[in-house]
């Protein structure tokens, strides 16, 4: 036999299966003590916390924290449970073979119910459940193959997207004056007040494109009727670091350019841009103007048991001193009335991977930069349940939402944070009036293409951005916005088949002025020179023959003048 007084670290085991092997011995009895006070102690603390947490709303269940806290306790009370049923189980049956037993068994069964019940309603909700009239159709207008290199102020593909909105019946400029993108049931008036909702709270490829910011902001000051009104660029970022709309590393062709240069820019040459941060104002309990109150920060509702949250918005004061309310409009303390005709908003996202919670950005979640996280409104975690579409349903949707897909997290569970050595370029633009078809058919159509062709096939991990699963955690969100802005009477889909789509590159506007008339065809008879001809002919240069080659053969024939057939508007 081993004698374990000569070596005390190792026995050996007796019994017949263990006979031979060697175990280590037992820990001393202090450290198995501590041990099991300590996971005690967690225990009960894990569980405090979640009756303190959950209280009556069992949804905060799902929170990344309360589901640690669960982890916690089950590893505090599961394992001793199971092994003293285990030691005795022979007790356990007998007693269960009394009445006192099966009616303590019954008890168990009912109170395991009762919590499995309690639990789940974690999940269940789901929000008003709608559909869109049958009969409704959304616009979505989709730019590719986007030049990358702004031209001045202009960014040529946001040029190409107001002209396809024109040609598609969505006037950019609304005007006395008719024309492909101007006509009196236009969206900007001359006299505007027009707020801009950028993406900045990422640094590098996670904010918005600067350039297309440039671009749209050339195009409102370059109003037909002389742009007399306000611009003003607007972030909330909820305290990530935006840098005042001002540092160094920017979703940009030069990525040292930044919002804050190109307000800078703009006010150099006389017009009246501005940004406003919302920041500052996320924990500033307010009443609106109409009510006394002048204070600058968040208008906040009652907490909603159904969202989970409760639904905000800001009230600020611009740079000139013009006063906002996000949901009732100018404010003109004289009159003490509002006008919502004169202010516009437009929703400038970028399209990205959501993996930190919801799946996927676009238009909807972009809306988490407008409300606070602050004064106990839950915001971020309600997204889940239809928030942003309540907060939209309350304030109106955007006059234009411009969804930027120049460069995309296509990483399933990366983002919404993209460095730039993570972003692909697709150098596309959507835009529509409509958040939820632009985010169902941009998610569709380029997110999920751009994950294929970086070598993810689907199933999607967690937080799935899958646009074809109702239960994905994008189509969660995204249906639940869906449902309350449809029950605030605005007419919204996540249908496809509901979708009329107008796609264009550019292909006929020659001179890159947005349209394609009689000065571009000038210049496409110029360079016309038949199949095969790479050359181009007299009086036609380089850089004209290449516009004009529409379908990148390098040579300007037939093909190319069907093209150009289809897209001529005059």
């Amino acid at each position: 036999m081993f004698d374990t007084r000569n070596n005390p670290q190792r026995i050996r085991a007796h019994d017949g299966a263990n006979a031979g092997c060697q175990v280590p011995l037992h820990r001393p009895r202090w450290l198995q003590t501590w041990t099991k006070a300590w996971l005690l102690a967690s225990g009960v603390f894990a569980v405090l916390w979640l009756l303190l947490r959950s209280g009556t709303r069992p949804s905060r269940l799902a929170y990344p924290c309360q589901q640690a806290a669960v982890g916690t306790a089950a590893a505090a009370f599961g394992a001793p449970l199971v092994a003293a049923l285990l030691a005795a189980r022979q007790k356990v049956l007998a007693a269960l073979r009394t009445p006192a037993g099966l009616a303590a068994a019954a008890l168990g069964v009912i109170a395991t119910a009762g919590t499995w019940g309690y639990l789940s309603r974690a999940d269940e909700y789901r929000g008003p459940v709608l559909d869109p009239p049958r009969d409704y159709r959304a616009k979505v207008f989709h730019v590719y193959d986007c030049p990358q290199d702004p031209v001045g102020d202009h960014f040529v593909g946001l040029d190409t997207l107001i002209a396809l909105m024109g040609r598609g019946g969505l006037k950019f400029y609304e005007s006395p004056s008719t024309s492909t993108v101007a006509g009196p049931d236009g969206i900007i008036a001359a006299d505007d007040v027009v707020l801009i909702k950028v993406n900045y709270q990422w640094a590098e490829r996670g904010g918005t494109n600067v350039d297309v910011l440039r671009g749209l902001i050339r195009r409102i000051v370059d109003h037909p009727d002389t742009f007399t009104g306000e611009i003003v660029v607007c972030e909330n970022s909820q305290d990530y670091g935006m840098a005042y709309f001002d540092r160094d590393n920017n979703n940009a062709q030069d990525i040292t350019l930044s919002p804050a240069d190109v307000v800078a820019g703009y006010q150099s040459q006389g017009h009246n841009v501005s940004t406003r941060i919302w920041r500052a104002l996320r924990n500033t309990l307010v009443d609106e103007y109409s009510e006394g109150d002048m204070t600058e920060g968040y208008v906040v509702y009652p907490y909603d048991d159904a969202l989970q949250g409760a639904v905000s918005y800001p009230k600020f004061q611009t740079a000139s001193g013009t006063y906002i309310s996000l949901r009732h409009g100018i404010w003109d303390p004289g009159t003490e009335t509002y006008d919502r005709t004169h202010l516009k908003f437009i929703n400038v996202p970028v399209l990205k991977s959501h993996g930190a919670a919801y799946g996927a950005t676009a238009c909807v979640k972009d809306y988490m930069g407008v409300v606070t996280v602050g004064l106990d409104t839950n915001s971020h975690a309600s997204v889940r349940y239809g928030l942003l579409g309540a907060l939209l349903g309350e304030i109106g949707l955007a006059d234009l939402n411009i969804l930027d897909c120049i460069w995309i997290n296509a990483h399933p569970g990366g983002g919404p944070w993209t460095l730039y050595e993570d972003a692909s370029r697709r150098d596309e633009l959507v835009a529509s009036i409509d958040p939820v078809a632009a985010d169902i058919w941009a998610v569709t159509n380029i997110l999920i293409p751009g994950f294929i062709d970086n070598g993810y096939s689907p199933p999607w991990p967690w937080p799935s951005a899958d646009p074809d699963d109702p239960s994905s955690t994008f189509r969660t969100y995204l249906d639940n916005s869906m449902n309350y802005i449809l029950a605030a009477a605005y007419n919204v889909t996540n249908d496809l088949s509901q979708i009329d789509v107008y796609s264009w590159n550019g292909a006929g506007d020659v001179d890159g002025d947005g349209d394609v008339d009689l000065a571009d065809f000038a210049t496409f008879a110029m360079c016309y020179y038949g199949s095969g001809v790479t050359i181009p002919p007299p009086g036609c240069s380089a850089d004209d023959f290449n516009s004009c080659d529409f379908d990148d053969d390098d040579d300007v024939d037939l093909n190319d003048f069907a093209t150009f057939a289809i897209n001529f508007t005059g």
